[in-house]
């Protein structure tokens, strides 16, 4: 038990990484005439955008000294959720977690955590661009404005409402994954609940991944009184310290360490990403980046094996 709430403390390489908000030295860029909000009213890609901070009062705390580093959703991005469906706190919540305090251009960003107006962000960079909570990308960046930056992104930021365990309870998906974690030591459905700040990566495998596993390995040996280490053993081998999202596993190499202690996995991204376990071999990760309040799901069809 002990052991296992110690590694709630572990952080993972990537996510250790601070998002930093850096000085920049405009002195030779001829200076922006107009503040973020203008920017925005002036193009009509963000009519939405400017018009739901307008109606929840936001215009003027963006028209502000600042300086803001604002990730500005298109309106095509804003068609993909239903903002009817939210309440009005939820959806002021949701304008706020675009807005970073500080001038941040993409040259600057590093892959971590960063506080917004609103709940946390996490930001992700590799080769291919910037991207926060791993869904949204940067389309367009350093967009100046007198106040601030912009960078266009492509998904509205969506805040999670649920911990890890709620949003595997609420999957009928994971239903054999969320009976094999209640039977367990206890202490792992403790380390899913209340992750610490870091967060936790969890890679899930679907039913029919355990319904393959059990053609092998049985579940009444798994759920038997004295196969509990085991099962506990195997449960904590597909956890991973920190925020891991898949715009974070092109950085990757080499093993990584897992909540299971004695055992690491490898990341295969040839061909599609896949998780390798020790023994159980790869695992294709078929969904990505479900965004939990306490850290992070990944979907995979084979259980794998320490």
């Amino acid at each position: 038990m002990k052991k296992i709430k110690a590694l709630l403390g572990v952080t993972f390489f990537v996510s250790a990484l601070s998002f930093g908000v850096m000085s920049c030295d405009d002195s030779d860029e001829t200076p922006a005439a107009k503040d973020v909000v203008d920017v925005a009213l002036a193009d009509s890609r963000f009519s939405t955008l400017t018009k739901l901070l307008t109606d929840n009062g936001l215009v003027s705390t963006l028209k502000g000294t600042g300086p803001f580093t604002v990730f500005a959703p298109t309106n095509d991005a804003f068609a993909k959720i239903d903002a009817s469906k939210l309440t009005n706190a939820e959806l002021v919540n949701i304008l706020k977690s675009h807005v970073v305090s500080g001038r941040v251009l993409a040259a600057d960003v590093k892959s971590g955590v960063a506080t917004s107006l609103g709940s946390s962000i996490y930001l992700s960079k590799n080769s291919t661009g910037v991207f926060i909570n791993g869904n949204s990308q940067v389309t367009t960046a350093d967009v100046s404005a007198s106040n601030g930056v912009i960078h266009i992104i492509d998904n509205v930021i969506v805040p999670p409402t649920k911990n890890l365990v709620e949003i595997a309870q609420g999957n009928a998906n994971f239903s054999e994954l969320v009976s094999l974690v209640l039977a367990a030591d206890p202490a792992v459905l403790t380390a899913l609940s209340t992750a610490s700040a870091n967060g936790l990566t969890v890679f899930a495998p679907t039913n029919a991944a355990f319904t393959e596993l059990y053609k092998t390995t049985p579940k009444a040996t798994l759920l038997a009184p004295a196969n509990r280490g085991l099962l506990t053993s195997v449960l904590l081998y597909h956890v991973v310290p920190g925020r891991v999202f898949s715009s974070d596993l092109p950085n990757v190499s080499g093993e990584v360490g897992t909540a299971n202690t004695t055992a690491k996995l490898t990341f295969d991204l040839a061909g599609g990403a896949k998780v390798k376990g020790k023994t159980s071999g790869n695992s294709n990760i078929t969904a990505v980046n479900i965004l939990g309040t306490n850290g992070i799901i990944h979907v995979i069809d084979k259980v794998l094996l320490p």
